[in-house]
């Protein structure tokens, strides 16, 4: 994972912590209706994962069926 991307998770975390702490239980403004960094970042590994499951090994493509 990129090293940005890690730090940009870091920092998210820790606000969500603030912010659960000092009796926030809602998502801050300025994230309003816009999915988190850490959901996007969760929505790509999983589509990433179907395409490689999805996509056969070059070795098995070949060989028939019986075999």
């Amino acid at each position: 994972m990129n090293q940005n991307m890690i730090a940009a998770l870091a920092r998210q975390r820790t606000a969500e912590l603030y912010d659960r702490a000092a009796g926030s239980h809602r998502p801050r403004r300025d994230h309003a209706g816009r999915p988190s960094l850490r959901e996007r970042t969760g929505w790509t590994m999983v589509n990433l994962g179907l395409r490689l499951v999805a996509q056969p090994a070059p070795g098995l493509a070949q060989r028939p069926a019986g075999s």
